[in-house]
């Protein structure tokens, strides 16, 4: 029995066959467990970078109510100030305005040079 190169060829592809295929088999398993651990990590940090954004907006809500306390408490003081400050407005601008008006018209004043 004679035999020829491609049965001899096509006899040990065959028996090589079954190693062949447990080694795909795991290879493809560890990939699959790489892509699984990858896929984990990705989604922590997903999970972690929408946490961030929710601190982010809830912090953002907070300082514009805060900044709204806070206008509103420096508006009431001024006006308080404001009251407090305007009862004595009127008698010093009196004041001012009769220490800062002349007299009455100016008069030349006369020199011992001039004549």
């Amino acid at each position: 029995m004679r035999v020829t190169p491609f049965l001899l060829a096509a006899l040990m592809a065959t028996a090589c066959a079954p190693r062949d295929r447990d080694l795909r088999l795991a290879r493809v398993a560890a990939e699959g467990r790489n892509l699984e651990e990858t896929l984990d990590r990705l989604e922590d940090r997903l999970l972690a970078n929408q946490a961030r954004v929710r601190l982010w907006r809830e912090m953002r809500e907070r300082h514009e109510s805060v900044a709204a306390i806070a206008c509103a408490s420096q508006e009431e003081h001024a006006e308080a100030m404001a009251r407090h400050t305007l009862p004595l407005l009127p008698a010093l601008s009196h004041t001012r305005v009769a220490a800062a008006a002349p007299a009455g018209p100016k008069t030349p004043v006369r020199t011992t040079n001039a004549r």
